[in-house]
């Protein structure tokens, strides 16, 4: 009981934010790419040795792209087709710190990449 009361006395004097914890959060890396050249693979996203927290892709045509994960050689095959609009999104753990390379349909298209 008396611990009780002296944490509680102490709480008091000391102000709850004694006990709270301050991080600051990581600010997403975000920018528009442009594909330099229809239906060839690019790489959009660096390889890292730090774990991302998110990863977002977004299709800002009217027309198709394709997002691979990885640094080896890409293929609109073993890729993600991403439809006008459509996003790809990874959270941690999902989220791959490896590199990502992007390809469109068509020249000066453009991915909105986003990551942490």
């Amino acid at each position: 009981m008396l611990c009780a009361a002296s944490l509680a006395i102490a709480s008091m004097l000391l102000g709850w934010r004694a006990f709270a914890q301050t991080t600051t959060p990581q600010e997403p890396t975000g920018s528009a790419v442009t594909i330099a050249i229809a239906n060839k693979f690019q790489q959009v996203v660096p390889d890292t040795d730090t774990k991302r927290r998110a990863l977002t892709i977004q299709n800002k045509n009217s027309d198709s792209c394709w997002v691979y994960v990885g640094s080896d050689k890409a293929s609109k095959e073993n890729s993600i087709a991403l439809a006008s609009g459509e996003k790809f999104v990874r959270y941690w753990p999902l989220a791959p710190s490896g590199a990502i390379q992007a390809t469109c349909a068509s020249s000066s298209d453009t991915l909105l990449v986003e990551y942490q």
